[in-house]
């Protein structure tokens, strides 16, 4: 049916030309939230979910509201208010905030309206106010243990840089095809805080930490390109579990230190907020001395006792077929146990109760 035509139509069940011309012109399309997003919660345990999209025709008015889903433990429904700009028609590209208690999953709807009528309005559901964590470092960070894993809550999500999909191994943006225990963690934090968690991984194997070095380094730029997309004060923390190849190439406790601190202070630049880090005391690997998986484990721990970074988890003990399928690499009693042991470095970290 043509234009013409429709607007007829529309004319013959009672609506003037204007109106009707209105009616057909408002296509709305938002781009953000969408489903299954998790925004960062801030000390108050609040978010600003950034409302975004484009609107094809004119309106007075963008308006958003929130429900919490049935099954969702914490949160507060919010209901109709004003994101865009007072006073000015929209048009184009519009962009705004809507408050939102930590919580979820909620169900966040936007309508366009005039001052007499509603033009368009859409949904998306699963929108989450919790946690949101950047992970990195080496392979035992990554999808090298065994076997995979799969969140047990639906409120735990990965981030592919395109869509949150559900926290099952291997985890996007992770080397290889094997198990982490982000998922675990991740069902930690829902069970304690109630609140929806999304992992962002940036991890690749056998990587000294002089191969992260800002600025012209592959793994820096991938590092602050996995932040940056969560926007200012939309990560948590930097979970950073790395140190094992350091050994084999023999850094210093200084260096190791001095190393990350260079990457910590060129991430807050790039990132326009200072962006905590936890640092894992991860210094085992059976090609490697005593000696020198000390030198790295100290200067993990200058990290810690300079203020630098928070205290991480300590995995240099979880060591023999009991917690390593291969040696070096975490089995599903190495998984649970690491799991553990960063909840606990966060709830220390983040006062959390």
């Amino acid at each position: 049916m043509g234009m013409a035509a429709l607007l007829v139509l529309l004319s013959g069940l009672g609506l003037c030309g204007l109106a009707a011309a209105e009616e057909v012109a408002a296509a709305l399309t938002l781009t953000s939230p969408v489903s299954c997003q998790v925004f960062q919660r801030d000390k108050s345990n609040q978010a600003a979910i950034l409302i975004e999209g484009t609107l094809g025709g004119k309106a007075d008015v963008v308006e958003a509201k929130a429900d919490l889903l049935p099954g969702s433990k914490r949160g507060a429904a919010v209901n109709w208010v004003a994101v865009s700009a007072s006073g000015q028609p929209v048009s184009g590209k519009f962009s705004g905030h809507l408050s939102l208690p930590a919580g979820g999953w909620y169900q966040v709807r936007v309508r366009v309206r005039t001052a007499t009528r509603t033009l368009a309005e859409q949904a998306v559901d699963k929108v989450g106010v919790g946690e949101v964590f950047v992970t990195a470092g080496q392979s035992n960070s990554a999808n090298f243990g065994n076997p995979q894993q799969t969140a047990k809550d639906e409120r735990v999500v990965y981030f592919n840089g395109k869509e949150y999909v559900r926290a099952q191994d291997p985890i996007p943006g992770g080397c290889g095809g094997g198990g982490s225990p982000w998922a675990l963690l991740g069902d930690r934090i829902v069970a304690s805080q109630q609140v929806p968690v999304c992992f962002r991984s940036a991890s690749l194997n056998w990587t000294e930490v002089a191969a992260w070095l800002p600025p012209n380094t592959d793994l820096y730029k991938n590092l602050a390109s996995c932040v940056k997309v969560f926007g200012k004060n939309g990560v948590r923390a930097v979970l950073w579990h790395q140190g094992e190849s350091d050994t084999l190439v023999r850094t210093s406790a200084e260096t190791y230190c001095e190393r990350i601190k260079t990457i910590v202070d060129a991430l807050n630049q790039d990132a326009t907020y200072q962006l905590p880090w936890l640092v894992a005391q991860a210094s085992f690997h059976p090609g490697s001395g005593a000696p020198e998986q000390a030198q790295v484990a100290k200067g993990q721990q200058l990290l810690w006792t300079g203020k630098i970074c928070f205290q991480g988890p300590v995995t240099d003990d979880l060591l023999g077929p009991e917690y390593r399928h291969d040696g070096v690499h975490f089995n599903q009693k190495g998984l649970e146990k690491h799991a553990d042991r960063w909840f606990d470095a966060l709830s220390k970290a983040f006062q959390w109760k």
